[in-house]
């Protein structure tokens, strides 16, 4: 199969310097074809020998299978854990999960109930109104302020005739009118009424007084017309029980002097009797404490009223009269102003 090597002898030539020089080389050109044959009858030897591969036999044992283990603290209480034979259809009816709801459901409703019946009794609890809608009569065993405490009192509806002198448009205007009746000693208020007001001259008890007095004051050449006010209940707030008391007894009062007025004016006399137990009355208040605006305001005018009406009683002096007659005409003013609400 071997082949002898050919050996090709070349001579190769180069120039240096522009000489040329010989150069000698051995180039080896091998057998590639033989190494071919060589390589393809190495691997047709590989493809002949086969390997047997031969593993030793071993009795391998199975693997038990995987179990969960309790943990030791699981176990204890297991065993501490006394254990109850019951019925299998107690058992059925009072599994984990129901007797778990069952138990959630008491404590809901039980919880439910407390709550209610607590909130019930502060609702219906009778020490927690301290609301006044009447007034005792007489006397009240407190006189101080009753501490952390709002109390409404109710204001009488209230009811006179008064004597008109004019209406107008603004408080200016009606002030400036009303000058001319001071001018001539008469008392003079102006009444805000349905965005107008009006000037009053005069005050009494009943309308059928008030047209007596009108027809006195139009034989002086004073226009005037007499008409009725009524003015409604309304609530008020005060500080003391005392308080609620007399905005109660105050609207008597009023009416009691206002007629006592009225008949000094038209015959000359004074009910002596009327007056004596109006200012007893009034006394027994002063007395007491009484601290709220309006009813400071208005005890103030009816006291002013009977010191008038009593000086009128033992001089007959007109000008007295007068003086009474403006002093209720305030007290109107005061109790229709806190009717609209401006002092509650």
């Amino acid at each position: 199969m071997g082949r002898k090597k050919r050996q090709v002898k070349k001579e190769m030539k180069v120039k240096i310097n522009g000489k040329e020089q010989p150069l000698k080389e051995e180039v080896v050109i091998k057998d590639w074809s033989k190494a071919k044959k060589e390589t393809a009858a190495a691997e047709e030897r590989l493809e002949n020998d086969e390997f047997e591969w031969v593993l030793p036999e071993k009795n391998i044992p199975d693997v038990p299978e995987f179990q969960t283990v309790q943990s030791i603290s699981e176990t204890k209480s297991q065993e501490k854990r006394p254990k109850i034979n019951l019925p299998k259809y107690i058992q059925k009816k009072f599994s984990p999960n129901k007797t778990g709801l069952l138990i959630s459901s008491i404590l809901a409703v039980a919880i439910g109930l407390g709550f209610g019946l607590f909130i019930l009794k502060l609702v219906i609890n009778p020490e927690n109104s301290t609301t006044l809608t009447d007034a005792a009569p007489a006397v009240a065993p407190d006189n101080g302020k009753e501490q952390g405490t709002a109390l409404t009192a109710t204001m009488p509806g209230l009811s006179a005739a008064v004597i008109q002198g004019g209406v107008f448009s603004t408080e200016e205007a009606a002030e400036s009118y009303s000058e001319q009746f001071t001018g001539q000693g008469l008392p003079t208020i102006s009444l805000n009424v349905d965005e107008q007001q009006f000037l009053f001259i005069g005050i009494t008890e009943d309308l059928s007084s008030a047209k007596t007095l009108a027809e006195d004051y139009k034989s002086q050449g004073i226009d005037v017309y007499a008409k009725e006010i009524n003015i409604p209940e309304n609530q008020i707030k005060v500080d003391t029980k005392t308080e609620a008391e007399w905005m109660k007894e105050a609207p008597k009062l009023f009416g009691t002097l206002a007629k006592e007025t009225a008949d000094a004016r038209s015959g000359g006399q004074i009910n002596e009797q009327a007056l004596q137990d109006t200012e007893k009355t009034i006394k027994s208040f002063e007395e007491k404490n009484i601290q709220q605006k309006v009813a400071v305001d208005l005890r103030n005018q009816l006291e002013e009223a009977m010191k008038q009406l009593s000086a009128y009683s033992a001089s007959q002096n007109g000008e007295s009269l007068a003086k009474a007659q403006q002093s209720l005409l305030q007290f109107f003013k005061v109790y229709y102003d806190a009717s609209k609400g401006s002092s509650v």
